[in-house]
């Protein structure tokens, strides 16, 4: 993630993040999101099981067909490694097109502008952030929309898992 700037800030209820994130920051997010949310190993078993159907299509008299196996190792390599990188890359050069981003989190919740673009979350709304080696993410309630946004851990990890880790809790529906 290239860092434009900080503002820093002595106030500790409030960071104000400017980053730009790269397109390994997206494909580390996209692993991270795969391994700890329900929709991403929902997701990779859908996968793993396409592929074991595009593989069993080409099964005749007991025996697993050259082609058959070559058609479910490129889909296995197109839906795990090709299509993620596509679209960490896609994300990236949209993120730098707009300037990349600036976020802001303080007592209200979170604050994320691209470009023209705002977004505001409400702590409620997030139900909770996931530490990679260089990131966070936080995760929403609604499950259309499950990574909210990519943050930064560069110059702030310590003060910005501190907030997290002290915000209010999501609610949770009945």
């Amino acid at each position: 993630m290239t860092t434009d700037s900080r503002q820093k800030n002595t106030r500790t209820d409030r960071i104000d993040l400017r980053s730009t994130p790269t397109a390994r920051d997206f494909r580390e997010a996209h692993r991270a999101h795969a391994r700890s949310t329900r929709a991403g190993r929902l997701r990779l078993a859908l996968t793993l099981a396409l592929t074991v159907a595009v593989t069993a299509v080409g099964v005749r008299g007991g025996s697993v067909t050259v082609l058959s196996l070559v058609m479910g190792v490129a889909y296995l390599f197109f839906a795990l490694v090709f299509l993620p990188r596509a679209q960490a890359g896609r994300a990236a050069a949209r993120a730098a097109e707009h300037g990349g981003q600036r976020v802001r989190l303080d007592a209200d919740g979170v604050r994320v502008t691209e470009g023209g673009e705002q977004r505001r979350y409400a702590w409620g709304e997030i139900a909770r952030h996931l530490e990679t080696e260089h990131l966070f993410l936080l995760i929403g309630t609604d499950r259309a929309q499950s990574c909210l946004a990519v943050l930064p851990k560069e110059g702030s990890g310590d003060r910005l898992r501190t907030l997290l880790e002290n915000r209010p809790a999501a609610e949770r529906p009945n």
